[in-house]
């Protein structure tokens, strides 16, 4: 287990991609604690997972646009598990609309939770890995949106663009504290969400929606988002930061 013993949060980790990125570390042999805005059957069913892969596991509610609900939840996390390693920046929200309807509100919330909370929890954790003086790493999960723009996809794109720009302040200044800050940019995925729209299930006779887009001709899975985050978490990448590494079948380079 390349991760054995650290300690890991995800934030949005209760199903989709961030369940399969916990699951991943877990596997890796990191505890895990993860994180949304309350408990539900998906919380439930992801804390029972990481607990079948041996590891500890818990739950952090909180809503990560919030300083004050950021703080507590990293305060719980290092009381919880004595510390903290890894930090997983991977919130979802989003609503398309066309750029001409977009209002105030609706961008306002689209920033607050996909780039401020990735900023509040990162600073949080950050602080917290300086004072233990052994180094950590941040992965934060943007978006193909990021560099690529599709009708309707203004605020998140907006925000999926400015976490590549986060990320690499991040490796710039915590860089010499051995703190390694890395962003990892999903493409179609194979999931019952693809980009704010709900598709048909997967049907393995036709293949995942979207497939035909990307050169693979097949979409990313969760847990090659999580492969991905292990990997930049792990010894084989100990002095990769600042990077911002495409899991997407090729789309980008298409």
């Amino acid at each position: 287990m390349v991760l054995a013993g650290k300690k890991a949060l995800v934030t949005g980790g209760k199903r989709r991609i961030g369940r399969g990125i916990a699951l991943a570390l877990a596997e890796a042999g990191c505890d895990v604690g993860i994180n949304d805005l309350q408990a539900d059957e998906d919380v439930a069913q992801t804390l029972g997972l990481i607990a079948e892969r041996g590891r500890q596991a818990a739950f952090f509610a909180a809503d990560i646009s919030s300083a004050t609900q950021v703080e507590a939840m990293l305060a719980g996390f290092v009381e919880r598990f004595g510390g903290i390693d890894i930090l997983v920046n991977n919130p979802f929200y989003a609503r398309h609309q066309p750029f001409l309807d977009i209002g105030e509100e609706d961008f306002d919330r689209t920033l607050a939770v996909c780039l401020k909370g990735y900023f509040l929890c990162s600073q949080q954790a950050a602080r917290r890995m300086v004072a233990q003086q052994r180094g950590g790493s941040i992965v934060s999960i943007s978006s193909v949106h990021a560099q690529v723009v599709w009708d309707t996809d203004t605020c998140y794109g907006v925000a999926k663009a400015a976490i590549l720009r986060l990320n690499q302040s991040m490796a710039v200044e915590l860089g010499k504290h051995q703190i390694l800050c890395n962003a990892i940019l999903p493409g179609f995925m194979d999931t019952d969400h693809v980009f704010g729209e709900t598709l048909p299930p997967f049907d393995p006779a036709l293949g995942p929606p979207r497939a035909h887009h990307t050169p693979t001709l097949r979409c990313s899975t969760p847990e090659e988002i999580g492969r991905a985050v292990v990997f930049l978490c792990s010894p084989a990448a100990t002095n990769i930061t600042g990077v911002s590494l495409p899991v997407d079948g090729g789309l980008l380079a298409g």
